[in-house]
């Protein structure tokens, strides 16, 4: 079983904040369905927006990563 970084990354959207995917996607100012693309891995996800993800996710760029399973 190989695991995707961006699939990883897209699972991280907080349901348990309230948040629906269409808010969360726009908190992070993308297409709900852009996020939808990087939840089932099939975008690579760039820095910035990962740091839009952290900061929607209010936290350390560097938390989002540390997060992620090991590859």
């Amino acid at each position: 079983y190989e695991t995707n970084i961006n699939e990883s990354i897209g699972q991280l959207y907080p349901e348990g904040r309230g948040y629906t995917q269409e808010e969360f996607a726009e908190i992070c100012h993308i297409s709900r369905a852009y996020y939808g693309r990087i939840e089932r891995g099939e975008y690579n996800v760039t820095i910035k927006l990962c740091l839009q993800i952290a900061n929607a996710l209010e936290i350390r760029l560097y938390d989002l990563f540390r997060d992620l399973p090991e590859y």
